[in-house]
């Protein structure tokens, strides 16, 4: 059995951008959060959990008809946010902006195509385009919440960090004590 999900790649000048809005929330004081490593960061598509690895032709197969006909296309890092909401957040975010239509129709084949191909269950909720930051611990308190989410309000992105995404990828997650590491299973293109 192994961890997996289905993801876009992001540009290295948007995970050195995230980096930094990372580095200027903690000079802020934000705390009680269990940071992504920039390097891990990616654009999830469907979380698969725990999959038999004989699964992962099916799933590459499944993946290649949702990537057919849909072209490449650019995406941007947007603004900060926070889910369920900047006054008691759990997850710290950086929202996406430029071809969502082609984002969300490509996410809406691939959450079809897993569920008719494989069994996966399709997602009851809207998709909504992001990248995450951070979590913030089960244990922390009311006012790191509340801290962290003032601290969205005054952190900015520079620049316009934008890039092609090209293929989709199917992702192994290990889970670490120290986080989580991931390794391509396979892609296709667009």
């Amino acid at each position: 059995m192994v961890r997996a999900f289905i993801a876009a790649d992001i540009s290295q000048e948007a995970r050195d951008a995230l980096a930094e809005v990372i580095k200027c929330l903690q000079q802020q004081g934000v705390s009680g959060v269990r940071w992504v490593r920039p390097e891990g960061v990616h654009l999830t598509l469907k979380f698969l959990g725990e999959i038999d690895q004989a699964l992962v032709d099916g799933i590459l197969g499944g993946m290649e008809r949702a990537a057919y006909g849909t072209k490449s296309f650019t995406l941007a890092l947007s603004e900060l946010g926070a889910f369920p909401n900047a006054n008691a957040p759990r997850v710290l975010w950086v929202g996406l902006k430029g071809d969502l239509d082609t984002l969300r129709g490509l996410q809406e084949r691939v959450d079809q195509e897993m569920h008719l191909t494989c069994g996966f269950t399709q997602e009851g909720r809207a998709f909504t385009p992001h990248l995450t930051l951070g979590r913030l611990r089960d244990n922390a308190s009311g006012e790191e919440r509340r801290r962290a989410g003032r601290a969205l309000s005054e952190v900015a992105l520079e620049g316009e960090m934008s890039w092609q995404v090209k293929e989709v990828n199917l992702v192994r997650s290990t889970l670490t004590p120290s986080g989580a590491v991931y390794g391509l299973l396979g892609s296709r293109r667009l």
